[in-house]
């Protein structure tokens, strides 16, 4: 049971939110924000009801002081005024509150904004731990992936074929002798894995050319460092890779390249992958020339120092040189259990971005796992090439969905988006095609579907599956969606002409009540009959109204439709002789006069609150006048009518302790059978 902690100085308020919301939750009270810091200190609860009007510490401030301890940073709080200022409610939200309520509250609108703020401060956790577990995951890239990435990169030059593990091993020896930890040294060994990675597109008869390059193909092979950067901007688990691809050509001197930056400019990790770089170059047999024995190479690496490489560096890899047992550890850093077969995200963009592996590993959308937009259109184009090809193209909009992301966040109408496209993925079919464009947008093609009976039938299927199994987070009613359809060859024979008409059939269905389907072939005639003498809105309205009521106690009306509703259960009754119940509920001065408003003040709300509290689901409830509420109590004995008022009455008295405030009322335990007038009303 989820713990609510009630911060108020007016104990009737106190009284009252206890009441209302103690049979759901572990409810604790306090009457300052004194003893709210003291009583967090030593306890943990799940939500804050912060009144912001309070002697000595305000709401405000106890809302500062909450934030401050440990672990209540992000403790959701909903504040509670009679201040209806707009300038409050804002400094509410500024101060970081998750909503604000006015008094006097009453019990649904209390319920239901508890209810929604737990629901979304859970969902909020399960996202951040799911994304916590993602990260780990993905931080956990394996050393044969990143090998992997090499392998492929160095097996363009044969005589290179170690060049990137080489590089990697002799600047993790380097950062050992600075003093790195192994968070560090584990991220610049993949930096140096994959530092070179550009040069997948440089191509191989420039990398294996055996003779001197001509200042084109130079040119060629030092856009490998802005290539490497491209193909690595989004790489965030390991940090800096666009950076240092880009950055480890660059010299100590400035005359490096692609951007001839100098000095301490250069992130460190460059400058000791450039030293790596040239120690294994050095070292290894070239097209252009034999290796050089570790005399040459010190020789070398002394001769650039200051200028080619940061001079405090290659003092590093000197003194390592210079020792005569040195040489490659193949014990390496990373942990055993982190030495698994795991293709990532990079492998897969890389190889099919630059060598001849089908593209179907990188074209997908990155929230919802589906075909992206330009894949659809490849594929739809090539389909259709052959003139004999038909096919039904279907453009789908989800309704409202803006209100979800305004209201709930965007967080929330992620989770909605991927929720639609597993049930819309669930029913194509193996061939047919589904991309998501834009944010709330879905693209279906179905293969050889190109009659309208077939794109009818799944039209249909998809507005009452999404009905049965989706619900709006904003106003609990069930997700809708919109649907534009064209037919391919006799709509059109290409993805963009299909997808405008289809835009332009959607736009119909969203300027004539949503939550349908229009063919672009029907422009000229009426929407789909408004909606009418289709199965779609008998089941619709099905579910509609078998839907449970989630709203506790009675029904609260309009006088208007309460006199209805009591007409139409005047003619009920006569037929069915079950008994019905008339209670009058009047609050009055004390000596029995009618009450002014001055002295009523906030008691109508807390009589509201103790009618719902105490009648049954499918009594009925108005305000009667400016001291009455009238109730129609179905199915109800005499003695049942007077335990329900006196329940009532006990509530009310539980939080109104106004001596001058008196609660009294009346029962007709036969109000229909005396009247026929009603019969004929």
């Amino acid at each position: 049971m989820e713990k609510i902690l009630l911060v108020d100085d007016n104990n009737v308020s106190l009284s009252l939110a206890k009441n209302m919301l103690g049979d759901k939750y572990e409810i604790y009270a306090v009457l300052s924000g004194e003893q709210a810091i003291k009583f967090l200190e030593k306890k943990d609860v799940d939500l804050v009801l912060l009144d912001i009007n309070m002697p000595e510490l305000s709401g405000f401030e106890t809302l500062k002081l909450i934030r401050e301890l440990p672990g209540y940073l992000n403790i959701p709080v909903i504040f509670l005024t009679s201040d209806s200022n707009p300038e409050t409610e804002r400094k509410c939200f500024e101060l970081g509150a998750f909503d604000y309520i006015s008094k006097p509250f009453q019990k649904i609108t209390l319920c239901s904004r508890v209810e929604r703020t737990l629901d979304l401060v859970s969902l909020r956790k399960d996202l951040e731990g799911r994304l916590l577990e993602k990260t780990k995951q993905i931080a956990r890239i394996s050393l044969k992936s990143m090998m992997m990435i090499a392998n492929t990169v160095d097996k363009k030059d044969p005589l290179a074929a170690e060049h990137s593990n080489n590089v990697a091993w002799f600047s993790v020896e380097m950062a050992k002798k600075l003093g790195w930890d192994n968070d560090d040294l584990y991220n610049l060994q993949n930096l140096a894995l994959i530092h070179d990675i550009g040069n997948i597109g440089v191509p191989e008869n420039i990398i294996r050319k055996k003779g001197q390059l001509t200042s084109d193909e130079y040119e060629t092979v030092k856009k490998h460092t802005t290539l490497g950067k491209n193909i690595l901007a989004d790489m965030t688990v390991i940090r800096k890779a666009a950076e240092i691809a880009e950055s480890h050509h660059e010299r100590y001197d400035g005359k490096g390249y692609p951007n001839g930056i100098s000095g301490n400019d250069i992130p460190i990790e460059a400058r000791i992958i450039a030293i790596a770089d040239a120690f294994d170059s050095m070292t290894s047999d070239r097209s252009y020339r034999k290796k050089l024995s570790r005399e040459e190479v010190l020789e070398e690496l002394k001769k650039g120092r200051g200028t080619q490489f940061d001079p405090e560096l290659v003092d590093v890899a000197i003194g390592l040189l210079s020792q005569d047992e040195f040489k490659r550890d193949e014990v390496d850093i990373i942990r055993e259990e982190e030495m698994m077969v795991e293709n990532s995200r990079l492998l897969q963009d890389v190889l099919s971005e630059y060598t001849n592996r089908p593209k179907k590993n990188h074209v997908r959308d990155q929230l919802t796992g589906l075909w992206s937009s330009s894949y659809a259109m490849d594929e739809i184009d090539g389909y259709l090439s052959d003139k004999r090809s038909n096919g039904c193209f279907m453009l789908i909009d989800i309704d409202g969905f803006s209100q979800i992301n305004d209201n709930l966040g965007h967080i929330v109408g992620d989770s909605v988006i991927k929720n639609i496209s597993v049930i819309l993925n669930e029913m194509m079919r193996k061939d047919d095609i589904i991309c998501r464009v834009g944010g709330d947008e879905f693209i279906l093609f179905f293969k050889d579907g190109g009659s309208k009976e077939f794109a009818t039938s799944k039209a249909e299927e998809i507005i009452l599956c999404l009905d049965d199994g989706l619900k709006n987070p904003v106003s609990d009613e069930r997700i809708s969606v919109s649907i534009g359809i064209t037919i391919a060859q006799s709509d059109g024979k290409d993805f963009a002409t299909l997808y405008n008409k289809a835009d332009k059939a959607l736009y119909l269905v969203k300027e004539n009540g949503r939550h349908s389907y229009h063919f672009f072939s029907d422009e000229g005639s009426m929407m789909r009959n408004s909606l009418s003498g289709t199965r779609i809105d008998l089941e619709y309205l099905k579910k509609f109204v078998s839907e449970k009521d989630s709203t506790p106690g009675g029904f609260m009306v309009e006088y208007e439709s309460f006199k209805k509703i009591f007409r139409f259960l005047g003619r009920a009754q006569k037929r069915s002789s079950r008994p019905i119940i008339l209670l009058l509920l009047t609050l009055t001065a004390a000596d029995g006069s009618p009450a002014n408003s001055n002295l009523l003040g906030s008691s109508m709300i807390y009589l509201k609150s103790a009618i719902t509290m105490a009648i049954r689901s499918g009594d009925v409830m108005t305000n009667y006048s400016s001291s009455q509420y009238l109730a129609i109590l179905l199915e109800s004995t005499t003695q049942n009518g007077y335990l329900i008022a006196e329940r009532i009455r006990k509530i009310f008295y539980e939080n109104v302790t106004d001596p001058d405030i008196r609660l009294t009322y009346d029962i007709d335990t036969t109000p229909f059978i005396q009247n026929n007038s009603y019969e004929e009303d």
